[in-house]
């Protein structure tokens, strides 16, 4: 998962989109975007997988949700719903990242804004 989580940091970084594994460590500025994984047990033996991937991104401030939509723009077009983002990776795998919907979250604190992406990943591992 490693090469994976690194094809979408890449793409991520590529695009313009603040982001960090799990949590942001930086000192904060508006927006950014913290990531996380799930993995579903695989039911054949093909070598295909199947992952989700959730981003999560915060603003806080005039035009907030504005400003979210647009990084969600960002995002859908790095992961297009319809064909992906695909690559090998170095070890021979193929990597397929899609985007599959958002939503926005309350977070109960004034002017600070939160959104949902959805990405799905296909992995295909060779053995």
């Amino acid at each position: 998962m490693e090469e994976v989580l690194g094809f979408i940091n890449k793409a991520l970084e590529d695009a313009g989109v603040p982001y960090e594994f799990l949590e942001w460590t930086r000192k904060v500025t508006y927006p950014y975007f913290v990531g996380e994984y799930s993995e579903f047990e695989p039911d054949n033996e093909s070598g295909e997988e199947d992952k989700s991937f959730i981003l999560t991104g915060f603003y806080r401030g005039n035009n907030a949700r504005y400003e979210l939509e647009k990084m969600r723009a960002k995002i859908e077009a790095t992961f297009p719903a319809i064909g992906g983002k695909v690559a090998a990776l170095d070890s021979g795998s193929v990597v397929a990242v899609f985007y599959g919907n958002s939503s926005y979250i309350p977070t109960g604190e004034e002017e600070l804004y939160k959104i949902q992406i959805n990405l799905s990943i296909k992995l295909w591992k060779v053995v």
